[in-house]
């Protein structure tokens, strides 16, 4: 959820009247992702204002890494006949990136991907670093050690700006 009350990715109400969709439809390809390329250029903010972000970033769970990275670092087009220049690697320099996280395995999906500038708010709050123990052979039943790390950290999102997503489908 962001400050709006609505999901990350989905549309928005603004401010001064009117909406922002920051959601493209269809699986992840060339002409998708300059589709959410175009919306994130775009985009408004909550006053209104065409924010202009370029993209900087795309997210994807593992099934798509691969694909994604033909599509943003490979010198020509991707899966097509003809020798193009790929304009997403010359132009753009999109880094891509994945997380088991994001995959069906863990609960979310694996077609779902999502664009991000530079300037985008989603933010990774650490609770707690890293913390670890270890309990000695001795005080336990089987003579064992016993190693425990732990952290705590929370992903939000203050504002949708700087983020284009799609499910995929």
């Amino acid at each position: 959820m962001t400050a709006d009350g609505v999901a990350l990715v989905g549309v928005h109400i603004l401010i001064g009247g009117g909406t922002q969709t920051n959601v493209v439809t269809g699986v992840l390809s060339p002409t998708t992702l300059n589709n959410a390329i175009i919306a994130l250029r775009q985009q408004k903010n909550q006053a209104g204002v065409i924010m202009g972000n370029s993209p900087a970033y795309l997210v994807v769970p593992t099934p798509l890494y691969k694909h994604a990275l033909e599509i943003t670092e490979s010198a020509l087009i991707a899966d097509v006949a003809n020798n193009n220049l790929n304009v997403f690697r010359s132009a753009y320099g999109i880094t891509v990136y994945t997380s088991p996280y994001m995959d069906a395995t863990a609960g979310g999906s694996d077609t779902a991907w999502f664009l991000l500038s530079r300037n985008h708010a989603i933010t990774r709050l650490i609770r707690q670093g890293i913390q670890t123990t270890l309990r000695d052979w001795s005080i336990s039943n089987n003579r064992t050690y016993f190693y425990q790390a732990n952290f705590r950290e929370e992903v939000y999102a203050v504002d949708y700006v700087g983020v284009v997503g799609s499910t995929g489908l």
